[in-house]
């Protein structure tokens, strides 16, 4: 259900006084990497003296993927003012490099924050009024437990829309030249996301991106996570088979690194739910396809809900046998429909509220027929899918 021109990154700047400039911290604009468990300081210029007035440094504090930065600020003497109106630290726990949605720090208060992902941006802003300050922060890469399914609010056909970026995890494969949508897809790590096969034959890799963090693609401003992704890589299933419509399912691979941030995240992988056959359960399908058969995509990121029918019932409706690796859903007068191939099915764990990918949106007859839908169940591609993208999964 989708079409999308123009995608992009923008962003609101909440306060004026520390918005970025570019060049504006010269040689002081700092960058960082650390490990696992690293710790390190950050400090003002000439620390432990004062710093020069109008002093300016900014900080970008850098952790591995799954990791979280905690700074500990002890040792603060700043010029204190209303409002930290002069000298100030400000600090972005979204990693935010423009500090949009920075807090502000002065005086000789010491303090703690952590980051919300696996970057810290700090910067320092000095004022020519004043005569100067220093600060100095210890930093920690802590690993997180786990980090992925995160959901931001606690059903493609007669669908409703989603909330801004209430599904981080949810991306679309697109035509670089022209932005539109021709399937589904979902961020299982930091550089791949999964989707269908069928999606891929006939595309070229230098004419696809991956959109994340996208909700309506007519407007530029709703969300400021909004960003389009080269491809480097389509890898398709070894065994799919396009005329009998098995194994259903594909990796493609960003250029660059899929930042995490409120709006862009993982989804968990059903690990846990290797013996379940979900049936009867709900599962949640999102996508930016046609809101009926032949009828235009949807401008703005759809959901609805489907259940999941017994694979003795689906087959017996549409004479044909479905594989274990398959799973079929339907919902009276609602279901996927063209161009949301390749989507989810995400069910949200009612004890954990994480969500998990259940499986590939396939093929179905027509749109919201009687007849359910035949999917590509990803319980039984969770070894392919962790061989092929290499990556440590923490659900397991």
């Amino acid at each position: 259900m989708l079409i999308k021109m123009g995608w992009r990154i923008g962003g609101t700047i909440l306060l004026l006084l520390i918005a970025s400039v570019a060049g504006q911290y010269g040689s002081c604009d700092l960058t960082y990497t650390y490990t696992s468990g690293q710790t390190a300081f950050i400090e003002s210029p000439k620390f432990p003296q004062y710093y020069a007035p109008g002093s300016r440094c900014r900080y970008t504090i850098n952790a591995p993927v799954g990791h979280t930065l905690y700074a500990q600020c002890y040792d603060m003497y700043l010029p204190s003012s209303t409002g930290c109106y002069y000298d100030k630290l400000a600090i972005s726990r979204f990693g935010d490099a423009n500090l949009s949605d920075a807090q502000i720090r002065c005086g000789t208060t010491t303090f703690n924050v952590e980051s919300q992902y696996n970057r810290l941006v700090v910067a320092l802003l000095g004022s020519t009024s004043t005569g100067g300050g220093r600060f100095r922060c210890q930093i920690t890469a802590l690993k997180l437990a786990c980090d992925c399914g995160r959901r931001r609010t606690p059903t493609i056909v007669n669908g409703f829309p989603t909330q801004v970026n209430e599904f981080p995890m949810m991306s679309a494969l697109a035509i670089r030249n022209n932005g539109q949508v021709f399937c589904g897809s979902t961020i299982v790590t930091d550089r791949y996301v999964l989707t269908a096969a069928h999606c891929l034959p006939g595309r070229s890799l230098s004419n696809t991106i991956v959109v994340v963090g996208e909700q309506d693609r007519r407007v530029s401003t709703e969300s400021v996570y909004t960003m389009s992704m080269l491809v480097s890589e389509f890898r398709p299933h070894p065994s799919y088979d396009a005329t009998a419509k098995t194994n259903d399912i594909a990796l493609v691979r960003t250029t660059n690194t899929i930042v995490f941030n409120p709006g862009v995240g993982r989804v968990c992988l059903p690990f846990r739910f290797g013996a379940s056959s979900f049936e009867n359960a709900r599962l949640s399908a999102l996508g930016w396809g046609t809101i009926d058969f032949g009828a235009p995509q949807s401008d703005v990121l759809l959901q609805t809900t489907l259940a999941v029918v017994s694979s003795t019932t689906c087959g017996t409706q549409l004479s044909r046998t479905i594989l274990a690796s398959q799973v079929c859903t339907f919902a009276a007068g609602n279901d996927t429909c063209q161009n949301d191939s390749g989507g989810p099915l995400y069910y949200t764990d009612p004890n954990s509220q994480l969500v998990y990918n259940i499986g590939v949106v396939g093929f179905g007859v027509a749109c919201a027929s009687r007849f359910p839908s035949v999917n590509t169940r990803v319980t039984s591609y969770l070894d392919w899918i962790v061989t092929n993208t290499n990556y440590n999964f923490c659900e397991k």
